[in-house]
């Protein structure tokens, strides 16, 4: 008979509990100490497809993610030129950031913003819809990069001209 008192493991294994805390009982962490270089990339079970967080990710979720972030740079180089030449920030909350701090201000928001903003979605990645969410801002920095090169062509075109 099993004295109820009795914490071994052995008596644990007998009775059918556990003898420490169970780590099962609690949800996955936002980000954990293994993230980036843990063993999860997915659920373990079938019902555990969506909505979890992993330490690994797939390259093509990599590729999309740095692919954004050197849109985003890109973005911010071809605004700068566009300003120096005359141009206007069409975004406002980064023409505010240019008003309030100028070029430099307007490099930090950028760049913060972007990288928070990725940093939120790759961490997210397993959660229902911020796939077509990455790839929809995806989609929208490289025709920010088109609309840049067309700007790019219209200059140099005006300046042929003249």
């Amino acid at each position: 008979m099993l004295n109820s008192q009795d914490t071994s493991p052995q008596s644990a294994a007998a009775s059918g509990r556990r003898a420490s805390f169970d780590r099962r009982s609690s949800s996955t962490r936002f980000v954990s100490k293994y993230w980036l270089v843990g063993r999860r990339k997915g659920g373990r079970r079938d019902d555990e497809a969506r909505n979890i967080y992993v330490d690994r990710y797939s390259t093509a979720e990599w590729v999309m993610v740095i692919g954004i972030l050197v849109l985003s740079v890109l973005d911010m180089v071809f605004t700068v030129l566009h300003l120096n030449a005359g141009g206007t920030e069409a975004n406002p909350v980064m023409a505010w950031a240019l008003e309030w701090g100028g070029q430099r201000a307007f490099e930090i928001v950028k760049l913060a913003s972007t990288f928070l903003g990725l940093f939120v979605l790759l961490v997210h990645i397993r959660f229902r819809r911020v796939k077509t969410l990455l790839t929809f801002a995806f989609a929208v920095y490289a025709s920010v990069f088109v609309f840049h090169l067309y700007l790019i062509w219209l200059r140099s075109a005006a300046e042929y001209v003249s």
